[in-house]
């Protein structure tokens, strides 16, 4: 009988001696601590209306990442939205002020130039993305992840309605969406899907944003001045040409047009 106690409570003390199982790492967390100047995030963005398999708009690029956040960004965006050719735009993001070149603007810049430069006090396209939230400000990223209804292996899984959208994210007004947020052990984001009901299509969006390479060097410059006219400065011509490039039904970039 004693022996059967003396092994009773052995057992006890060593289950009471198995290590609490460590908790998932906060993607919050995680991204917050990426927050250091010259460092940043490579990322590679694609958009498909649901029940097709072309590829609408496909972006690809780099973010620069300050103490706050986002301060730089230097992408390339292709889009078949506007016609059936593809139109090829280039944008860098620095601090407050965006600079954006295409292919079929720049036969007609005055000689030299190669960018147009417009103001970005309001920050919002320092880090463009067709995706309905904004995963480099906090708020947005910590409100994504109260909506899921499902954690596993590091994917969080969820839905939002339109409120609830708008509640996470004030500056815009958006739909509401399915999202599934993948991370790695780290807790960093590496893959973010959602599917939106954009007001300017019939259909839904699909888009899929893939983030690598967390926390490498990262420069990006604004061009010399003499590249530069500002779109001010454009042509009553050049600036017509201007819009119709930047008609492109995106949440983000499409902000340019205004």
């Amino acid at each position: 009988m004693k022996k059967a106690v003396a092994v009773a409570v052995a057992a006890a003390t060593l289950v009471g001696a198995v290590p609490a199982q460590a908790s998932a790492p906060d993607p919050v967390r995680a991204v917050k601590r990426q927050f250091v100047a010259g460092h940043g995030v490579k990322f590679s963005e694609t958009l498909i209306a649901e029940g097709k398999k072309e590829v609408y708009m496909r972006v690809t690029g780099t973010y620069g990442f300050g103490p706050s956040g986002v301060v730089a960004a230097d992408l390339t965006l292709r889009s078949t939205l506007v016609s059936k050719k593809p139109t090829t735009m280039r944008l860098l993001a620095v601090g407050k002020r965006v600079y954006m070149q295409t292919d079929e603007l720049r036969k007609d810049f005055p000689e030299g130039v190669k960018w147009i430069r417009m103001e970005d006090t309001e920050g919002r396209l320092r880090a463009p993305s067709n995706q309905p939230v904004d995963i480099f400000q906090l708020p947005q990223l910590k409100g994504l992840l109260s909506h899921a209804t499902s954690v596993r292996n590091g994917v969080h899984r969820g839905t939002l309605t339109g409120r609830q959208a708008n509640q996470i994210k004030a500056s815009m007004s958006t739909n509401g969406f399915d999202y599934r947020l993948s991370t790695g052990s780290t807790g960093l984001p590496t893959r973010l899907r959602t599917a939106v009901k954009d007001s300017l299509f019939t259909s839904l969006n699909h888009v899929d944003t893939r983030y690598s390479a967390w926390g490498h060097a990262v420069t990006i410059s604004e061009p010399s001045d003499d590249e530069v006219i500002d779109i001010d400065d454009l042509s009553a011509d050049l600036a017509d040409d201007l819009v119709d490039v930047q008609e492109i039904p995106d949440g983000a970039l499409g902000s340019l047009a205004h």
